[in-house]
């Protein structure tokens, strides 16, 4: 018997993805995703026809909360046209690169818990290829009750901004990485999606964007029932006979 590290009941572990894989799937059927070698000591790449998923994680009960919260995303996401797999991509209302997009969420707060999750997930994981994402275990369980609703969540803690690539491209698997954003280069994680990014910064952020600082509870960040989208021009390249998975 396996304790799951969402409810912290016995159980089973069953398979999860770090991030759905829905929105992860290569470009077309058939096609497998290239990636390095976990703990190869060589250049060797292996194919894989599935995305990120870890089975050391969340036994069913859950991965049902995680995958409650997968479906709801996505299908969110879709219906504003913020995901390459939208039945209509939206677009910006003008050519300009500083054009912004407003967008108005259902479920805020659900939203912002889907993303949280996904941050959840990538710290927790067993995966190697996951140990850039490292948080001490008192966020990790902060973030645990967030998700599962023992805790009512702060919009502080973990701020979530959007980007939306505004033109599709070859189809992509990318972990999350560490990196400085802004001219005062505070530290998020990336993570990558189908056409969106997601900026989690790792501390209370104020996002230095056209003259003023924002602060966490401005709409530049996920929890308001109005969210600000940030554009960034589409990813270089294309026509690739197989889809990249990065690690």
């Amino acid at each position: 018997m396996a304790t799951c590290k969402l409810t912290g009941k016995q159980g089973k572990f069953v398979k999860s993805h770090i991030i759905p894989k829905a929105l992860t799937r290569p470009s077309e059927p058939g096609n497998k995703f290239i990636q390095p070698a976990p703990n190869a000591r060589d250049r060797r790449y292996i194919k894989r026809s599935d995305s990120w998923y870890d089975q050391t994680i969340v036994i069913r009960e859950g991965e049902d909360y995680l995958s409650d919260l997968d479906d709801h995303a996505i299908e969110e996401l879709r219906s504003l046209g913020l995901l390459w797999s939208s039945k209509t991509l939206r677009k910006a209302a003008t050519p300009s690169v500083n054009e912004l997009t407003v967008v108005q969420f259902s479920c805020p707060n659900k939203i912002r818990r889907y993303f949280l999750s996904l941050l959840w997930r990538a710290a927790v994981s067993s995966l190697p290829e996951f140990n850039e994402v490292y948080l001490p275990e008192d966020k990790i369980e902060k973030l645990r009750k967030i998700i599962t609703g023992e805790m009512a969540d702060d919009l502080s803690f973990f701020p979530v901004a959007l980007i939306q690539l505004v033109g599709k491209g070859p189809a992509h698997n990318f972990i999350p990485i560490r990196q400085k954003i802004g001219n005062d280069e505070k530290e998020v994680y990336r993570f990558y999606m189908n056409g969106l990014i997601a900026h989690i910064h790792l501390s209370d952020p104020k996002l230095a964007v056209v003259m003023n600082p924002i602060p966490y509870d401005h709409p530049m960040f996920v929890g308001h029932e109005q969210t600000i989208i940030c554009p960034d021009p589409p990813p270089a390249g294309g026509g690739e006979s197989y889809d990249v998975c990065r690690a």
